[in-house]
């Protein structure tokens, strides 16, 4: 298409609002474009979980609308990151382009990123179909351009013209016909489809019976109080335009299986499910699918597309792989900004160690994070050794460097994982569910060095670094055998372990399912030990005044990441749960490298919500380079 676009740039959500009506028009015109591109997603994606400002691109021809780039930078650790608008809980992202303007919008989105390179540093385009324009698009000479396969959406064919009896195997055929004569016996059973009367009510029911079911499973599931107010405007908007399927399957009138779905051009997607586990028996869900894909098959959908994940559930009914990608872009100016960055970093690390201002274990995570690899940080250690010269910063440079020989097979995994952390992404409003991924990986790489990298992987320094806590905790007076602490974030429960001998109760929470089992396993056997999965953005269902300690051992990081907002929820939470007198230790705030601006954020916090401050941003640990905060609920405040 070699006619000319005019960008509009929009920097407003406000002007993504008025321009509601022509992008549902171009919405219609463009055959590829799923329900996550409708304006009824994204606006109030950006609403309720989205920043203020964006960089929504509107290209326009002689014939109007033609394309939109809901497009928004984020500060992420240091650098500007371009993302696509509903990322994290979107499950397929992509720009708008009318028929015939596909290639011409991709390449004049990357032409304006090109020309406004001062703004940002990376483009991470993820959740990308292998048909988007985005991935064709060629990238301006000089940038760094980086493809990979992101995420699997299992999709299930419905044969042509196919009728009940040919749309499972007979082996699920079965097992769908027996759950239902279980749950007819149990009662008059009816399956509902939210229209505008009963939309509410469904998606109240699938609240509830999504958390049921992940309170059965000791899980948070991703239905949290946070998400609800943007489902709740989405399924409102999606069910006016005819685009919602939210089923509910009642046994006598009570809704006791739910599932929300998509509508999409011949298909269907199911996008969240849930059931009430009180009725597990008869196999409610199970019941629940087979009628949802039956009625999309009755409306003549060709496809029911599960999205993200690969549930093994999901291949019982026949699903197939489906791929999405994702394309990571930086340019010149990033990449060689980057490169100084990364030397200055190197430098600094070594620098740290020298100066006795980090320890050898702690110098050499920093280095393989800038290093990103054993050779870098053995060179950057030997550039290092003129400026040493003799005495306590050669014999430091020197613990540093045999650190890095004597655990090379180690340091070789922490390498690979401080990758994989840098590429999750777990900043902005999904970050609890990108932390809970990132989290169950890495610990499942290894146990001890998910929770602290420093550790290397060796339980024995893990033990030293875990007793050094346990010591600040106990010289402050935090634990005693009449006590109950909370853990926010409490990875695979060293700390309950350490301190259940030493306190009435120990309570820990974390986001990532693995870290929860492999506590359980650390904790058998401690019956005041209480370990749940949390949904990252509140303490859930954790007694209020209950508490006389809630502590956070470098996971505020991550909540800091996360927004404003989830830090603040989890200091208004944590004044809940505490007693009159109750303390709140944060043990590393950010991973900002800014201590006066941490400090002025959590004294902010204390003020907001009644808290004194008792000790701010000391560094009381030999190992560990965090800096520690002492916070008092204020009993009449």
């Amino acid at each position: 298409m070699s006619e000319r676009l005019d960008v509009e740039v929009l920097h407003r959500r406000e002007e993504l609002e008025a321009l509601r009506e022509p992008w549902s028009a171009l919405w219609e015109r463009c055959p590829a474009a799923t329900v996550f591109q409708r304006p009824e997603w994204l606006l109030p994606w950006c609403r309720e979980l989205g920043p203020e400002e964006v960089l929504a691109l509107a290209f326009r021809s002689e014939q109007g609308l033609v394309g939109l780039a809901p497009l928004a930078i984020h500060d992420y650790r240091g650098e500007r990151l371009v993302a696509l608008l509903g990322a994290g809980i979107t499950d397929y992202n992509d720009v708008l382009a009318a028929p015939g303007y596909e290639r011409a919008v991709a390449d004049a989105v990357l032409a304006y990123l090109d020309e406004r390179a001062d703004a940002w540093d990376v483009a991470d385009l993820h959740d990308l179909r292998g048909s988007s324009p985005l991935l064709a698009a060629q990238a301006p000479a000089g940038w760094s351009d980086e493809i990979e396969k992101h995420e699997a959406c299992p999709r299930v064919t419905i044969p042509e013209g196919a009728g009940p009896d040919e749309l499972f195997s007979p082996g699920m055929r079965a097992r769908v016909s027996r759950a239902r004569k279980r749950l007819a016996k149990a009662g008059a059973l009816r399956v509902d489809v939210a229209d505008a009367s009963s939309v509410d009510e469904l998606l109240d029911a699938l609240f509830a019976n999504h958390r049921a079911r992940w309170v059965s499973r000791g899980e948070g599931g991703v239905l949290d109080e946070a998400l609800r107010p943007f489902h709740r405007a989405v399924a409102r908007g999606l069910c006016a335009r005819g685009a919602l399927r939210l089923f509910g399957l009642r046994l006598d009138g009570r809704v006791i299986a739910s599932l929300y779905g998509l509508a999409e051009r011949g298909g269907m997607a199911s996008y969240i499910t849930g059931f009430d586990p009180e009725f597990a028996w008869y196999s409610p869900g199970l019941v629940m699918l087979a009628s949802a894909i039956e009625h999309a098959a009755a409306e003549g959908a060709r496809t029911v597309d599960f999205l993200r994940g690969r549930e093994p559930y999901k291949y019982e009914w026949g699903a197939v792989d489906g791929w999405t990608y994702r394309r990571r872009l930086r340019h010149r100016r990033a990449r060689e900004a980057g490169r100084e960055a990364g030397q200055g970093a190197l430098e600094g690390a070594v620098a740290a160690v020298m100066a006795g201002e980090a320890s050898p274990e702690v110098g050499l995570v920093r280095l393989l994070g800038a290093a990103g690899d054993l050779a870098d940080a053995a060179r950057a250690i030997e550039a290092a050794r003129p400026a040493a010269g003799e005495g306590e910063a050669a014999a430091r440079l020197e613990a540093l460097r045999r650190c890095l020989d004597e655990r090379r097979a180690a340091c070789g995994t922490v390498a690979e994982m401080l990758g994989a952390h840098r590429d999750a992404g777990v900043a902005g409003p999904d970050a609890p569910a990108r932390a809970a991924r990132l989290f169950d990986e890495l610990c499942a790489r290894s146990e001890e060095a998910s929770v602290a990298a420093y550790s290397l992987g060796d339980p024995a320094l893990l033990e030293r670094a875990t007793g050094e806590v346990v010591e600040l905790l106990e010289r402050w007076g935090a634990v005693g055998e009449d006590r109950a602490i909370l853990q926010i974030g409490c990875g695979i429960g060293r700390f309950e372990a350490a301190l259940a001998p030493r306190v009435r109760e120990a309570w820990g929470l974390d986001v990532a399912p693995r870290m929860i089992e492999a506590a359980r396993r650390r904790c058998a056997g401690l019956p005041n030990v209480v370990l749940a999965v949390s949904s990252g953005v509140d303490l859930g269902d954790a007694p209020s005044s209950r508490f006389d300690l809630v502590y956070a051992v470098d996971s505020f990081p991550y909540l800091v990441a996360a927004g404003e907002a989830v830090v603040d929820r989890h200091v208004a939470e944590a004044r809940r749960v505490l007693r009159p007198g109750g303390e709140l230790a944060i043990l590393s705030y950010s991973y900002r490298g800014d201590l006066a601006r941490d400090a002025a954020d959590v004294a902010r916090l204390a003020a907001r919500h009644g808290f004194d401050v008792l000790v701010s941003g000391e560094r009381p640990f030999s190992l560990w380079d965090g800096r520690a905060y002492r916070l008092r609920r204020i009993e009449h405040w």
